[in-house]
């Protein structure tokens, strides 16, 4: 786990979300990656802001961080508006539908001449 950072009020939480290490195994090597898994917000809070929240203030906190690659599995529809893209994805190999495994650069062309699998933590059973 790289951050976990909550939503909440009044001693509630509202909403999670979680960032965890993983790579992408090319031919010799690896490259440090991040996954965004999982994010919730409570039914009674959705379509308030709170997830949006959570993703923008966990996406800043890794720029802090000088981390440079973000994948997620999700709608495109909502992670979109963030800047992920399943065509940024396109060269990763992932066990998942292409239509819904998206990537962020965190950092211009961070992803540029990249080619490899996906590895994901243990704990992700993949």
């Amino acid at each position: 786990m790289l951050a976990s950072f909550v939503a909440e009020a009044e001693g509630l939480i509202l909403g999670h979300i979680l960032f965890s290490r993983m790579s992408i195994e090319i031919t010799d090597n690896s490259v440090a990656a991040v996954a965004l898994a999982p994010m919730a917000v409570m039914p009674m809070f959705q379509r308030q802001g709170i997830g949006t929240m959570l993703i923008a203030h966990g996406l800043d906190w890794l720029r802090a961080q000088s981390e440079q690659i973000v994948f997620v599995l999700g709608h495109p529809d909502y992670y979109e508006r963030f800047g992920f893209s399943t065509d940024k994805a396109r060269f990763i190999e992932s066990p998942f539908n292409p239509k819904s495994f998206m990537a962020l650069e965190l950092k211009p062309n961070a992803l540029e001449c990249i080619r490899g699998k996906v590895r994901y933590p243990d704990a992700f059973g993949l």
